[in-house]
């Protein structure tokens, strides 16, 4: 009789432990569909630190006149906010912000 109490005992437990398991969600094991949902979720957060929604490119020309692209606009300069697109890796370039006649060039010889 002390024998059977003693399984009675284990396989309560055991159905317990299992039923536990099961309504918490199979806690240590994934399900195939878990698994793809999971990756699919690290794909997409990886994502969206490699694109942030808010990048923004600002173009200027610096008092020499030598083109800059940088993340922050300047203060006090005329810029050009660049769009960037998600589908390239590319930064479109466009005609110069400031007229070349308003350029000092350094010519050969000058001291």
């Amino acid at each position: 009789m002390e024998i059977r109490f003693g399984w009675a005992v284990v396989a309560g437990l055991v159905v317990g432990g299992a039923v536990g398991w099961w309504e918490l969600g199979h806690p240590g094991w994934e399900t195939m569909d878990q698994k793809v949902a999971k990756a699919e979720q690290a794909e997409a957060a990886a994502s969206k630190d490699r694109h942030p929604a808010s990048a923004s490119l600002y173009r200027w020309h610096d008092s020499a006149g030598v083109l800059q692209i940088t993340d922050t606009p300047p203060k006090g300069r005329k810029y050009e906010k660049v769009k960037i697109r998600d589908d390239q890796n590319i930064i479109p370039m466009s005609s110069v912000i400031n007229p070349a006649g308003n350029r000092t060039t350094k010519r050969a010889g000058a001291g």
